[in-house]
């Protein structure tokens, strides 16, 4: 199976930028056709779930977003630390940064869960997973995010169970908690890394 991309235009460019395709691709009965789609172009990002083996508890983070807002749901998500990779940024770089600034933690042993295409019907971002392991009772820094990002960023650990709980129970839900916390521990809680 080929796909040809036979036109792309920027119809906006602001924080995202969103773009025109002009699409040829196979079929799966045989030949060809061309379709005209919009994407969103955002950039890939990181995602890691924090987690003191030693206590067996896991530091999830509380924030702002506008996509549950704009619907009237409630705007402030249950999440793991999670940032944008800058251009060229290797990702376990990037997610150690990112543990820095959102919740005050450098990762002492990094271990790759996976990766994913947040919603790949509109937009290339991909998401890499990670479980970070770090002590609970020594952090680096302050955390709660970067005030130039516009960043409010409340962190707070719960029991391993209790995070297993909150994805079966859909108090954390979004795409990249919800998989860093199943691939983590399994939907069962056991720990799988």
């Amino acid at each position: 199976m080929k796909y040809k991309i036979l036109k792309k235009n920027t119809l906006f460019q602001g924080f995202f930028k969103f773009e025109g395709l002009e699409v040829e691709h196979d079929t799966f009965a045989g030949g060809s056709f061309t379709v005209n789609r919009e994407l969103l172009e955002r950039g890939d990002a990181v995602a890691i779930l924090l987690y003191d083996k030693y206590c067996d508890e896991v530091l999830l983070i509380e924030q702002f977003r506008v996509g549950p807002a704009a619907r009237g749901d409630d705007a402030w998500m249950t999440e793991v630390v999670a940032g944008m990779l800058d251009a060229g940024e290797d990702a376990e770089v990037c997610a150690v940064r990112e543990s820095i600034e959102e919740a005050g933690y450098k990762p002492y042993d990094i271990k790759y869960l996976g990766k994913y295409y947040a919603s790949p019907g509109g937009t290339s971002e991909s998401l890499l997973l990670y479980l970070g392991y770090v002590d609970k009772d020594k952090p680096v820094a302050a955390g709660g995010g970067l005030k130039h990002e516009h960043e409010d960023i409340r962190s707070f650990w719960v029991p391993r169970e209790e995070a297993v709980a909150m994805v079966k129970n859909g108090q954390i839900n979004s795409g990249a908690p919800m998989l860093a916390v199943v691939l983590a521990f399994g939907i069962d809680g056991v720990v799988g890394c």
